[in-house]
């Protein structure tokens, strides 16, 4: 059996500025703290490898989504306080949603949590990942997509993209009768809007460092066993945005894109 290596905050932090983290950055985190291998300090490590990495001046914000039990129920509950991500996003952004500073957003599926001056600007508004979202204000910002230890099968900020273009196999759909509740404990009616996938379309996002790759927009390195990717999300987002303006189906797996090309008019 192959023995993990030992890795320190220190040795995260390195490998941070070796990807490009400065004073100031915005960064959204997708993570696995077992990619690494064996981490002193376990997932506050990391965190306080990220908040020292940008700064007082830098906000870090990591998802906290609850999709996975959330998106197909008639009628879903998000706790900000007490509803758990851990079993669907590990226990980075579950550790870091649990400090004290940070801040939790409302969206029923896919709400975030950050820590730093930005905080607000990215806590969004009804809309997964258009207008007003999250995802767009990450745009705006010029923040970083980090992936720690993961692949871009997790970079959700690609669905972004498939929203701007109005890809017609996703549809929206409200969570009329769910519920938030505050961190002070009120209840509020849950605003919330999805796009989600019709049945028998999946994504295949993991062949996107092949697509970047030529295109020169990322930074890697490698931490203990953990690859760090750290790209601009102004560049994941406009690159692939002119993929799709030749094929709207080219999130797509391949099965996926024959089904809609065949579902297509024309």
């Amino acid at each position: 059996m192959t023995e993990k290596p030992h890795v320190t905050r220190e040795d995260i932090l390195a490998g941070l500025r070796e990807v490009g983290l400065r004073e100031g950055d915005v960064v959204l985190v997708h993570s696995s703290l077992s990619r690494f291998g064996q981490v002193e300090g376990g997932a506050d490590a990391v965190i306080d490898a990220l908040l020292e990495a940008v700064g007082e001046s830098g906000t870090v914000v990591v998802p906290t989504f609850t999709w996975g039990a959330h998106h197909k129920a008639e009628r879903a509950t998000l706790d900000i306080r007490n509803t758990s991500c851990k079993g669907e996003m590990g226990i980075i952004p579950e550790t870091f949603r649990l400090r004290p500073e940070a801040r939790r957003s409302r969206h029923i599926c896919h709400s975030v949590a950050a820590i730093g001056p930005h905080t607000e600007a990215v806590m969004g508004g009804p809309s997964s990942f258009g207008e007003g979202s999250t995802f767009h204000a990450l745009y705006d910002l010029d923040a970083w997509c980090l992936l720690l230890g993961v692949e871009f099968s997790s970079c959700t900020e690609l669905h972004a993209v498939e929203e701007f273009m109005r890809v017609p196999y996703r549809y929206h759909r409200t969570f009329e009768g769910s519920t938030v509740i505050l961190e002070d404990g009120t209840e509020i009616p849950c605003d919330s809007l999805e796009f989600l996938r019709y049945d028998g379309y999946l994504n295949d996002f993991r062949k996107m460092r092949g697509v970047f790759e030529p295109h020169g927009i990322m930074r890697t390195t490698t931490v203990g066993n953990a690859p760090l990717t750290n790209t601009r999300i102004r560049d994941i987002f406009d690159v692939t945005r002119k993929y799709m303006e030749e094929n709207i189906g080219f999130l797509l797996n391949e099965e996926s894109q024959e089904r809609l090309r065949t579902a297509l008019p024309g």
